[in-house]
């Protein structure tokens, strides 16, 4: 039995809260040899949760970041504007994952005087 099934397989095993802690270190491991493969975890073998490696969760969470920046931008431009550098920058550290979402609103929302 294996901690991890790639994403491909037949439906995933789910884990029970207990197994999972008692097979953590094993999950880490594995992910520390490059599986990238989600562990899914849940009571009564209902699926809850799914742990993946962090890198696998900032590659998704920054593609979500540039596909929205791109679409910001393109309504911008769709309507004749122009962001300023100062928003770009904003725009830029969000988009990194080196501000979050709330950060990015303050220091949005304090360029532009809002609230």
């Amino acid at each position: 039995m294996t901690s991890a099934v790639p994403p491909s397989a037949v439906p995933p095993q789910t884990l029970g809260v207990i197994e999972a802690r008692e097979r953590l270190p094993q999950i880490l491991e594995e992910f520390r040899r490059g599986s990238q493969a989600p562990v899914f975890i849940g009571s009564h073998r209902r699926t809850e949760a799914v742990i993946i490696p962090v890198d696998s969760y900032q590659r998704q969470d920054f593609a979500g970041r540039a596909k929205a920046l791109t679409s910001a931008l393109g309504s911008l431009r769709a309507e004749g504007l122009t962001p300023s550098s100062a928003l770009a920058a904003i725009m830029t550290q969000w988009t990194r994952g080196e501000i979050s979402d709330e950060e990015m609103e303050q220091h949005v929302d304090a360029l532009y005087g809002a609230r």
